[in-house]
C-alpha cells in the first residue's frame, strides 16, 4: 500500500508545481471562434478590457474597425468582407477577427458579424475575470451568449487535489476490506 501513496504523491507533485506557478500563461486563447455582432457605431468587449469597435461601414462595404485599450487606439484598420483584422503585440498574436458578412438595413445603422474571432492572453496585463467579457461603452448586450469560461491555475489545482485524494482514498478502503 505505501508504493500506491508514494506514487500518487509523486504524480500530484509534477501535476501541482506547475498548477501553482500559473505555468506558462502565454498563448492561453481567451475566445476560441466565437461569433460577434456589433453594429455601426456600437463596441464589444473583449477579455483585458480590450474594446473593439465598428467605426463606421462605407455603402461599399468596407468597415473601419478600432481596437482600443485603456482608452487608446491600439490598432485601426478598414476591411472589408472575408478580410482578417489581426493586432500583434511583440510578435504574439492577441486578437484575430475574420469579418464573416455586413448586412445593412434601411436605416443609416449596419450589421457587422466576426467569425471567427480568436483572443489569446496578453501577458502584460492581469489574467482576465470571466464577468468583464460582452458588454460596450453604450451597456449594450453581447448577443445573448454566454461567455466562455476560463480556467484558472488555482481551479486546476482544486480538481487535481481532489482526485488524488479520491485515488488515495479508494485504495486505502481497499486495502482495508
Amino acid at each position: 500500500m505505501t508504493g500506491i501513496v508514494k506514487i500518487c504523491l509523486v504524480l500530484s507533485l509534477f501535476f501541482i508545481i506547475p498548477a501553482v506557478s500559473g505555468a506558462d500563461e502565454t498563448g492561453k486563447v481567451l475566445l476560441d471562434g466565437t461569433t460577434v455582432h456589433i453594429t455601426s457605431g456600437d463596441s464589444y468587449l473583449l477579455y483585458q478590457m480590450y474594446l473593439l469597435s465598428v467605426k463606421s461601414v462605407s455603402p461599399d462595404g468596407s468597415i473601419w474597425l478600432q481596437l482600443t485599450l485603456n482608452d487608446e487606439n491600439v490598432k485601426s484598420a478598414i476591411v472589408g468582407a472575408g478580410d482578417f483584422f489581426i493586432y500583434n503585440k511583440t510578435n504574439k498574436t492577441i486578437l484575430s477577427a475574420r469579418v464573416d458578412n455586413v448586412y445593412a438595413g434601411a436605416s443609416e445603422q449596419s450589421l457587422v458579424s466576426l467569425s471567427p474571432v480568436y483572443q489569446y492572453l496578453d501577458p502584460d496585463l492581469p489574467l482576465p475575470v470571466q464577468t468583464e467579457i460582452g458588454q460596450g461603452r453604450n451597456g449594450s448586450r453581447d448577443n445573448g451568449s454566454t461567455p466562455p469560461g476560463i480556467n484558472t491555475p488555482r481551479e486546476t489545482l482544486i480538481w487535481i487535489v481532489g482526485i488524488v485524494l479520491v485515488i488515495t482514498l479508494f485504495y486505502t478502503l481497499r486495502k482495508l476490506w
